[in-house]
């Protein structure tokens, strides 16, 4: 009976805190706290799910013993999986860092394993305790990237429902004048959210300035595609000055906010790019939502991995408290060490 009301209010604390992360998601999504919270809370409710069927149906806990056996094998897969896609970027887009970050995560995940049981091999006290910090450092950054790709999974599939004044499209790359399938995605996806709006009085901002390798700016060549689709002239605002994200943001807000003093925007950006469009724009202190277009299947992991090293960048303080208990399990190893006499 004891065993059954622990396991009763266990349950009931996880209802708790699914309602109140629901409850700050639907307040406002654009916090990467969130995705701190919504991790360990899927762990541990697959945990609970996972006890409960074992109880349940015969075999089952045999089935999740056979998965966890099976997990060397499937990170030997994820990480052939990263090398192939890391080449096929290399390919189509070119030899550059940003292009490359798949390929050289799925080196690290062969390379970092044979590198600690090299220095486990060595048997001393500096080599176990390098061991010890690669192991936590890899545990550490898998837990990150898992951390903020399944925010942004929850942030693309389950957008917070409002009514804006306008659309702002972040630009892209153009070659001679022609947007992109990656920019072009975007457009798309911005024209959509055009279509769900009750009246057509959306205002529409393509947002980017001229590279040195484009012959007009991005955001010109934006709205060519966007009257080629319909939009009325009176409907698209041009901001053709931004060179980053952040000017992105907050030259469109001072565009639009000339027109609409007051209302929310809608940040229209790729699908990878999505999440950290609207932690930027929550840090400028703007009134935005962030959504995103379709990106090439090909594309997303090194895009992805980039925008992670980014978004832990732009929030120090966040990974730093995050790597606290990590530091800790580390510190506590050295410890006993020393007391080891190593």
């Amino acid at each position: 009976m004891q065993e059954l009301l622990v396991q009763v209010i266990g349950w009931l604390l996880l209802v708790v805190l699914w309602v109140l992360f629901i409850w700050q998601y639907r307040k406002d999504p654009r916090r990467l706290g969130l995705a701190a919270l919504l991790l360990p809370l899927v762990l541990v409710s697959i945990s609970a799910v996972v006890d409960l069927l074992s109880a349940l149906v015969p075999g089952f806990g045999f089935l999740i013993t056979l998965i966890v056996v099976m997990t060397p094998l499937i990170v030997v897969v994820f990480g052939g999986a990263l090398i192939y896609n890391g080449v096929l970027m290399w390919r189509r887009e070119g030899v550059r860092l940003s292009n490359l970050m798949s390929l050289a995560a799925g080196v690290l995940v062969f390379v970092l394993p044979v590198l600690a049981v090299l220095l486990v091999g060595i048997g001393t006290w500096w080599s176990y305790c390098l061991a010890f910090i690669l192991f936590m450092a890899s545990v550490f950054t898998a837990c990150l990237f898992v951390m903020m790709l399944l925010y942004a999974w929850v942030h693309a599939i389950f957008p917070v429902k409002s009514r804006a004044v306008a659309a702002v499209i972040l630009g892209a790359r153009t070659i001679n004048g022609k947007v992109t399938p990656l920019l072009r995605g975007r457009l798309d996806k911005a024209l959509e959210l055009n279509a769900s709006q009750a009246q057509s009085n959306l205002l529409i901002v393509p947002t980017g300035g001229q590279g040195p390798d484009e012959l007009e700016p991005e955001a010109v060549s934006m709205a060519r595609y966007l009257r080629e689709k319909g939009i009325t002239e009176s409907q698209i605002l041009i901001e053709d000055r931004a060179k980053d994200t952040i000017q992105n943001l907050k030259f469109s807000d001072a565009l639009v906010r000339e027109r609409q003093p007051a209302g929310k925007l809608w940040l229209v950006t790729s699908d990878y790019h999505a999440l950290r469009a609207g932690l930027a724009s929550r840090q400028l202190g703007l009134d935005a939502l962030a959504f995103g277009g379709k990106t090439a299947a090909y594309y997303r992991p090194s895009a992805f991995l980039r925008e992670c090293v980014a978004m832990a960048r732009d929030h120090l303080k966040l990974m730093i408290l995050l790597a606290l208990p990590f530091g800790l399990g580390l510190a506590g190893l050295i410890l006993v060490a020393i007391n080891s006499g190593f």
